[in-house]
């Protein structure tokens, strides 16, 4: 967009961007690295794995942002709300915490094996913020019509907008998973 403003909608999921990188931050400055390497358990995730694994889904649904919008026609900037089917609300609402049903993680998406906090900190942030200038090049998209095929699944194509949402409703979960563990509580 020419001035830098948003339509209110993506404005909204802007914001919700922002509060999840936001909320990554306050952890990793609130804790030691060794309290983020530490994992509760056998087969839990550490809050640097946390972070790492939201870094590894936004990066890897960049990649298929990009992809669908080169693919589309711009429609120019609308104000319209998005209009999500039953099913998309349906997926939307199961990733929003507080998590009460737990999902494997795909392989893509899986956590390096002890990852460097420092690094993992600083890639968080460079894909959140890299995925805020995506929410800016989609104002010129159908946010409902522009499908985007998801890197767990080709069969998996939300739209544009929805894909967008979740991945603000998949940072929140985490984080809320993450506030859950020692040494991790933070309000909100």
């Amino acid at each position: 967009m020419t001035n830098g403003m948003l339509p209110p909608v993506l404005e909204d999921y802007r914001r919700q961007i922002e509060s999840v990188k936001a909320g990554g931050l306050a952890l990793a400055e609130q804790m030691t690295p060794r309290q983020m390497l530490e994992r509760p358990s056998v087969g839990a995730w550490s809050v640097v794995e946390i972070l790492d694994h939201l870094r590894l889904t936004v990066e890897q649904y960049l990649f298929a942002l990009d992809a669908a919008m080169d693919g589309a026609e711009k429609v120019g900037v609308r104000d319209l709300e998005p209009r999500y089917g039953w099913v998309w609300r349906l997926f939307l609402k199961m990733l929003e915490p507080p998590v009460k049903r737990r999902f494997r993680a795909p392989k893509a998406f899986e956590p390096g094996v002890r990852p460097d906090v420092a690094a993992t900190v600083k890639g968080f942030v460079a894909a959140h913020e890299a995925l805020i200038e995506r929410i800016h090049r989609a104002a010129e998209y159908d946010l409902e019509k522009v499908k985007v095929v998801s890197p767990a699944s080709s069969i998996i194509k939300p739209p544009l907008g929805c894909a967008i949402l979740a991945m603000a409703a998949h940072g929140r979960r985490h984080l809320w998973q993450a506030r859950q563990l020692p040494g991790a509580e933070l309000p909100g």
